[in-house]
Formats: structure tokens, sequence, C-alpha cells
């Protein structure tokens, strides 16, 4: 049996080798547990809280860029070319990373869909992070220049170096 032709003082690499490389049989196939094609369904629970995760993380995104367009919007054409994608294409991304992962899905590639849908939620993340983190109070955008900070005790406004002061009047 095949058992008895498998035994460790039987095995032989060299005809393993030629064996699989001339022909991937059921026996072959069993041996790669990493390209098993079935969802299982922990893979499914895995795959819908990733899935609802980015679903949460393109809405938090989406309605971020949606407000900063509106706000750029005010200021007219310009402003708009500044700010970036606009709201319908970033919608256009989102819908693409979402049929991309139910194309794999439905081809049955496991683990390509799983590190897909992993790699998605952490740049999502990454860029929600950028977005909120990261943002000014005073959007630079919107053409508004920081005031610079007065000195609290005057000397600047008092001492000008321009030769009107008579302390620099030699």
């Amino acid at each position: 049996s095949s058992y008895n032709y498998d035994s460790v003082k039987s095995w032989n690499m060299c005809e393993k080798v030629y064996k699989y490389g001339v022909w991937c049989d059921d026996e072959c196939r069993a041996l790669d547990a990493f390209r098993i094609d079935e969802w299982s369904s922990s893979d499914i629970f895995l795959l819908g809280v990733m899935c609802v995760f980015m679903g949460f993380m393109m809405l938090l995104v989406f309605a971020k860029r949606v407000k900063a367009y509106e706000k750029a919007s005010i200021y007219g054409e310009e402003m708009l070319a500044e700010v970036g994608m606009s709201p319908t294409v970033l919608a256009g991304g989102f819908a693409l990373i979402f049929t991309v992962v139910g194309l794999l899905a439905l081809l049955k590639f496991v683990n390509e869909t799983l590190v897909f849908a992993v790699v998605s939620c952490i740049l999502l993340f990454i860029y929600m992070l950028k977005l909120t983190l990261f943002e000014t109070k005073t959007p630079a955008l919107l053409g508004i220049k920081k005031k610079k900070k007065k000195d609290p005790y005057g000397y600047a406004d008092d001492y000008r170096y321009d030769g009107d002061n008579p302390m620099f009047n030699y």
C-alpha cells in the first residue's frame, strides 16, 4: 500500500521530486497545507470583520474628504485643484477595493483574499490616522495665513532697529 511505500526507510527524496515534478496528484496536493482553496467558517468570519472595518474606515475618510472638498469649493475652482481627489474618485477607488476582495473570494483564493484585505485595512487605517492626527487646525488650503505671534513683553514693538529709536543712534 501507499503507507508502506512512504515509510521512513524507503523514502527517497530524488524519487519524490521526480514523481511530483512531473505530475502533482492528490497525494502531492495533500502535502501542501497552505493551498487550501476552501473557505472555512473562521476565514469567512475574519473576512467579514475586515470588510466591516474597511467599510467604516472608508466612510470616515469619505466624510472627511467631502467636508474638505465642500470648504474648498467655496473659494472657487482653483482651490478644488489643490484639495486633491474628488469624493467621487475616492468612492470609485473604495468600490474597486471591495470589488477586488469580492472577486478574489469568489475565485476561492482564500489566502490571497485575506492578505489583500489585511493590507487594505492597514493602509486605510494609516491614511485615516494621517487625516485625523496630522491635520492642521487652520487649513492652509483655504488661504488663511497664520498671524505672527506678538512679543508678550512688547520689546519688538518698542525698539525698532531702523534708526528711529534714539537708543540706536550714534
